[in-house]
């Protein structure tokens, strides 16, 4: 610390000049020297260039909500989860509606989860999951003929 020769303000050693008067340690005082307290706002720079941003740029519009449309009504939530890792592994984000309800105790269609996909992704969603069901079928067909 050091004490101010003009005004005798104690000063942390960091400062060059007094914090209340704007005097060195010498004793010489800046006369550009302004309290805090009398000083104008510091004006943020990024304000103007958020003003500029808002007056020359035209609004941006919300994107349009995602069409997702059904591509496969599954069993249950596990089977539900495995097409749409598959999905996923191809590129091809799905969700899926129901799962919440999920069958594991009733067989009931009406609470079979339905993986839905982006309307893009449909044909290529579709193509798995025909493969999919494909080999399920030969596989209950090999459980029927043991």
């Amino acid at each position: 610390m050091w004490i101010c020769p003009k005004c005798s303000t104690s000063v942390e050693p960091s400062f060059e000049i007094c914090w209340s008067c704007g005097t060195t340690v010498d004793g010489v005082e800046d006369p550009t020297f302004v309290t805090a307290d009398n000083a104008s706002p510091i004006k943020d720079p990024s304000d103007n260039l958020r003003k500029s941003k808002e007056s020359s740029v035209e609004p941006e519009l919300p994107e349009p909500p995602l069409e997702l449309v059904e591509c496969y009504r599954a069993r249950d939530s596990a089977e539900a989860k495995f097409l749409m890792d598959r999905l996923a592994e191809i590129g091809i984000m799905a969700l899926a509606n129901g799962t919440h309800m999920g069958n594991t105790e009733y067989m009931l269609p009406l609470f079979s989860p339905r993986i839905e996909v982006r309307a893009e992704d449909y044909a290529r969603a579709r193509g798995l999951v025909d493969e999919f069901e494909l080999r399920k079928k030969a596989r209950l067909a090999g459980v029927e003929n043991l």
